[in-house]
């Protein structure tokens, strides 16, 4: 991907000074002529660079998961106000157990998406109310279509909470919040013009955090959940959070869900920080890509169980709302291979009346979804192996 002539190029018109002081931070080396040449291309094999700091998204990564758990407590017999969650959605009142989280700055709400087409902050407000207003009245009871409560696996192993029409709350927030805030930040802010640009600010590093436009790719690679030091050959065994973890779906069945993404995040870091803008710009649509994949299998994926287990309630209802939120979640990347026609003809299938809504839905519905996916995203060979 990496054109070193056109680098050379570019980089031969940079003022002898600046291109100095980015030898002083190892980037490049001063010729005898006095010109500066980048370094030949050689990547860390993970995200191994000087000055990455994401400390913002790690905050909001860990807000979500409390309140997740918040969440979850109404199947022990809890029932979590709307108060409680909202603080924490806004982190306002320090409602986290976590002290670190309740001192941030950061917050999940400011973060989430806004505009038409898909679920904005209102409607995740409007979720945690009426999931509120639910568990107070139904904590203890045993879920119908029609009448929220608890449904218990066919085996007894646990339960999910789900409102009237068989979607299960905590999956329904938790996985919208993934990609309205993670997801949209990171293919439709932190990748874009307005952060990565060529007027973003490349020249002058703040130790710690890197240029502008550098601390920028680092705050979209942050919102993955995946550690800088995670491999190819390691990341099974890497801590990873959200959408890091996600990879493995596609992983598990030879697509380098994983890898692909990890390589798009490191070409566009070593892109931007030898200012070859075309390789950034590049690199940055392969992120987009390469996420959009993650949240496709994963989708797949969450069809397949929710048709390998119905007559269990439970899991049926759990993991069809899983499957709903990653196809719902498409809608936050406008580079998605999916039309937008497509998308709501797929999504139409789970809804009714434009909100999520399962007791009716059947196989063959699930089915159609699947396989008209794995048509668009080329999975056919692997559809039913996800």
């Amino acid at each position: 991907m990496f054109n070193i002539e056109i680098k050379m190029k570019n980089l031969s018109q940079i003022i002898f000074g600046a291109l100095c002081g980015l030898f002083a931070m190892g980037l490049t080396s001063c010729s005898d002529d006095g010109v500066n040449l980048p370094a030949p291309y050689n990547p860390p094999e993970s995200y191994n660079f000087d000055n990455v700091s994401y400390s913002g998204q790690t905050d909001r990564l860990n807000m979500l998961s409390e309140m997740i758990s918040t969440i979850d407590e109404v199947t022990e017999g809890n029932a979590p106000d709307a108060t409680t969650l909202l603080n924490m959605y806004a982190n306002e009142n320090s409602p986290f157990s976590n002290p670190d989280l309740n001192a941030s700055t950061k917050q999940l709400k400011s973060k989430t998406y806004s505009g038409l087409g898909a679920i904005d902050a209102n409607e995740i407000e409007a979720y945690i109310n009426a999931f509120a207003q639910d568990a107070a009245m139904y904590k203890d009871s045993t879920w119908a279509p029609g009448q929220p409560g608890s449904v218990t696996k066919a085996d007894g192993s646990g339960s999910y909470f789900l409102n009237a029409d068989g979607v299960e709350y905590s999956e329904i927030i938790e996985k919208t919040l993934m990609h309205a805030v993670f997801y949209y930040q990171a293919c439709e802010v932190y990748t874009r013009e307005g952060k990565i640009g060529d007027a973003v600010d490349n020249t002058i590093v703040t130790p710690g955090k890197g240029t502008d436009m550098e601390h920028h790719w680092d705050e979209a690679f942050g919102y993955w959940g995946v550690p800088t030091d995670a491999t190819a050959s390691n990341f099974e065994s890497a801590h990873l959070k959200y959408f890091g973890k996600y990879v493995k779906k596609g992983e598990a069945v030879g697509i380098p869900t994983f890898q692909n993404l990890l390589t798009a995040f490191i070409s566009g870091r070593y892109a931007i920080s030898t200012m070859d803008y075309t390789s950034r710009d590049e690199a940055a649509q392969e992120v987009r890509q390469h996420w959009e994949m993650i949240s496709v299998t994963t989708g797949i994926h969450y069809l397949n169980c929710a048709i390998a287990n119905v007559g269990d309630d439970a899991k049926f209802y759990h993991e069809l709302s899983e499957a709903y939120t990653f196809i719902q979640g498409l809608a936050y990347n406008q580079d998605r291979i999916i039309s937008g026609s497509d998308w709501a003809a797929l999504l139409g299938l789970l809804e009714v009346n434009g909100e999520a809504s399962f007791t009716s839905v059947t196989i063959a519905d699930l089915n159609n979804i699947k396989n008209q996916l794995a048509s668009i995203y080329g999975l056919e060979a692997v559809k039913n192996q996800l």
